[in-house]
């Protein structure tokens, strides 16, 4: 009977801490990192969709290991992330 108690609460208490992860929206102006591979992608921008596996977003700036594909100042361009290759996901409003 404790052993269940035990395990029970354990489960309550990791579920409660994975409650507070946040979910991004559209409109959400984030950061992401991205596996492209052997590289890493980093891209600047706010969401316009989410769905079937891809977040869009309209990107601001872009690079792939360094290599700026789009600058600060450029006309934004749409890209899609697969989800599989986020590895994380910075909202830098929230940032202080």
């Amino acid at each position: 009977m404790s052993k269940k108690l035990i395990t029970a609460i354990i489960l309550i208490a990791v579920l409660c801490a994975m409650a507070d992860a946040r979910t991004p929206q559209i409109g959400d102006k984030v950061k992401i990192g991205a596996n492209a591979g052997s590289f890493y992608a980093k891209y600047n921008g706010t969401i316009t969709d989410i769905e079937n596996g891809l977040i869009c977003m309209k990107c601001d700036e872009a690079s792939v290991s360094g290599t700026i594909y789009v600058r600060a100042g450029d006309k934004p361009m749409d890209v899609c992330i697969g989800i599989g290759s986020i590895i994380a996901i910075i909202w830098p409003d929230e940032v202080k």
